[in-house]
């Protein structure tokens, strides 16, 4: 028995469900959670992008359950990570999150005995491998590794490398098998997939017209996290793309700052202007466009005001999600050695009061939905006896009622809260 545990965006999730199909063909039994049974060996898929805190808190917590269990760390593992996982345990193995298809043979080692550090960077598409999924009707798919940028506070490139698009017809293919197998969803996933095929010469706008024209069912595409100034490039190519009623009506843009002074200082090479024309834009051709974005808060020499730009634009651009973070120094990244650093405590006062004004706006911005009628897919098993949908615009619907995961219904919203409709 292998436990694996994940953590992270919807990449690391799909390499999970790879690792966990790979496990199962090399005859091992896979758990996903904490569990009383024996175990062979403990597998931690983890993300550092927002610094090691979560990561190292996950390797802690598996040490104090499993004493004796070898362990596996595998995913966004940056040298800083794996010198303090030697101060933990110097019998902690480490493979690179381009080690996917070695992993089982890696297991095999540990189990064994052997403490193992793969972390070669060379790597395959991470395409056509067997696959456990966590959700029936969720089938994700990487449709490339790497960035194309260099943020001065993050450390993907250093872990995941220069961008990589992988095949459109291989893309295709697989999303053929998982809507034939039952799939409702389909994630496009990857480090930026606004920069899918920059450099094969093609882009995302067209990768998604293959699909949809090939792959015939009933299913509903999610396109993955962008960076504005590359969805800003074919922006009118991606709105016909909308048009069809298979892909959600969402888009998530990290804009990280609404200060162009910030926003020059993280490298990000957009500005707010170039954000706000693309909410103007889809909100524009699209009478029920969602977006979600990023705010990191607390950078390098952010003043007072610089933040104020980033709460107006939130306030401005109304977006259903917002992942909200304090800035986390990442040892080897440019951001870490900048004068002016935010004291801890004022970053979360600038944290709170964020979240603060994003809760407002987006109640506000949801209760406009009240009285609506939504079409929704039922996609999770939610809190308190409900279950969670998702309407067009991948917006959050909560219903209660005798249903099941996979279920098209017709919705009336009767109420609204921060992160969900409520329907009837």
């Amino acid at each position: 028995m292998i436990l694996l545990i994940s953590q992270g965006c919807s990449a690391n999730l799909s390499e999970s469900e790879q690792i966990a199909g790979l496990l199962a063909k090399n005859n091992f039994d896979v758990e996903f959670n904490f569990t009383e049974k024996c175990l062979n060996a403990i597998i931690l898929n983890l993300c550092t992008v927002k610094g090691d805190s979560s990561a190292l808190k996950a390797v802690r917590t598996a040490k104090e359950k499993y004493p004796k269990t070898p362990m596996l760390v595998t995913g966004c593992t940056t040298p800083e990570l794996i010198a303090s996982l030697q101060k933990i345990d110097k019998a902690i193995s480490v493979a690179s999150t381009h080690a996917v298809e070695r992993i089982p043979n890696i297991v095999k080692k540990i189990i064994a005995g052997e403490t193992i550090l793969d972390l070669q960077k060379e790597h395959s598409p991470k395409l056509g491998l067997p696959k456990i999924r966590k959700n029936s009707i969720v089938g994700i798919i990487s449709i490339a590794e790497g960035c194309m940028d260099a943020c001065s506070f993050c450390s993907t490139r250093m872990v995941k490398g220069k961008l990589k698009s992988y095949d459109i017809s291989q893309i295709v293919k697989e999303t053929q098998i998982l809507v034939e197998d039952g799939c409702k969803e389909i994630w496009l996933t990857a480090q930026d997939a606004s920069c899918y095929g920059f450099d094969t010469g093609t882009d995302l706008a067209e990768l998604v017209m293959q699909i949809l024209s090939k792959a015939k069912g009933d299913y509903r595409i999610r396109m993955g996290m962008g960076n504005p100034r590359h969805t800003l490039s074919y922006a009118e190519k991606l709105a016909e793309v909308y048009k069809d009623e298979r892909v959600f009506k969402f888009l998530h843009l990290p804009v990280q700052s609404g200060s162009d002074k910030i926003l020059q200082a993280m490298k990000r090479k957009h500005s707010a202007e170039d954000y706000k024309k693309l909410i103007d834009f889809f909100y524009s051709q699209f009478s029920d466009f969602s977006i979600s974005t990023d705010i990191i808060v607390g950078f390098p020499g952010e003043t007072e005001e610089d933040f104020k730009q980033s709460l107006d634009l939130i306030k401005w651009s109304k977006p259903t999600g917002c992942n909200r973070t304090r800035f986390v120094p990442r040892k080897g990244t440019l951001a870490a050695k900048m004068p002016h650093q935010i004291p801890s405590d004022e970053k979360h006062k600038r944290s709170a009061e964020l979240t603060r004004v994003f809760t407002e706006t987006a109640l506000q911005n949801n209760l406009k939905y009240v009285g609506t009628e939504q079409s929704i897919l039922i996609n999770e098993v939610g809190k308190r006896n409900s279950w969670i949908g998702r309407a067009n615009n991948y917006k959050s619907v909560a219903i209660r009622g005798d249903y099941k995961i996979g279920d098209r219904l017709k919705v009336r919203i009767k109420d609204a809260e921060v992160f969900a409709l409520i329907g009837e």
